[in-house]
């Protein structure tokens, strides 16, 4: 008859290495799941400050909304109290007075600083507004070129040439009874433009004379 060892002894030690295996593989799940547990928190505190300062931002943008609104409404209340500026007709009401436009080739030929005979009762027109809607207010010339070098009339530059436009029209305001001691000529050259000088339309509506009255009294009511 064959005769078996017990070997219950080796199963029991297999068994409980298997199961000691077994509780630290899952005591390394549980760390890691702690870990991760751990971060997951860190991040929920930090998503949490940002909606806080978030939140603290909108409510000072919508304060600065409020602000912004009720002066943009005072604004349109004081101008509302302003009283329309009346401006003679053909002039166009600037900050501080009036201002007329006229565009070069109506007074002068090209190059030219005279002013051509049959312009000048355009200035006259004007001269006469001056002196009757706006007499005693200082008067303002500025004459205004393209961007186009001078090359043949002569003058220095454009500058040089715009001045001496400025300067007839002054002269003939002197000329017409308009006192001299209101009167004032400056030469923008091309540095002024209305418009970009990209076509010769808009070179013709750049070369001009702007005449200014300074009046910081605004006038209401009709001309």
């Amino acid at each position: 008859m064959k005769r078996y060892r017990w070997t219950g002894g080796v199963s029991v030690l297999l068994l409980a290495a298997l199961l000691c295996g077994g509780c630290a593989d899952k005591q390394e799940q549980i760390a890691m799941l702690e870990s991760e547990r751990e971060a997951l928190r860190e991040e929920l505190n930090r998503i949490n400050a940002d909606k806080a300062r978030l939140l603290g931002d909108l409510n000072g943008c919508q304060q600065g909304l409020a602000d912004a609104r009720g002066e943009a409404s005072g604004l349109r209340d004081q101008l509302a109290a302003v009283p329309e500026q009346s401006v003679p007709e053909g002039w166009t009401a600037v900050p501080g007075g009036a201002m007329i436009a006229i565009e070069g080739w109506a007074l002068f030929d090209s190059g030219k600083p005279t002013i051509q005979d049959g312009s000048k009762r355009i200035l006259d027109l004007i001269v006469s507004t001056v002196q009757n809607e706006y007499a005693n207010k200082e008067v303002l010339v500025f004459g205004h070129t393209d961007n186009i070098p001078i090359k043949h009339s002569g003058w220095k530059d454009n500058w040089e040439l715009s001045n001496q436009r400025a300067l007839s029209v002054v002269r003939y305001f002197a000329s017409r009874g308009v006192d001299a001691s209101r009167l004032a000529a400056c030469g923008c050259g091309e540095h002024r433009p209305r418009v970009a000088n990209d076509s010769k339309r808009n070179m013709q509506k750049n070369r001009r004379v702007e005449i200014f009255v300074l009046d910081p009294q605004p006038r209401t009511g009709t001309s």
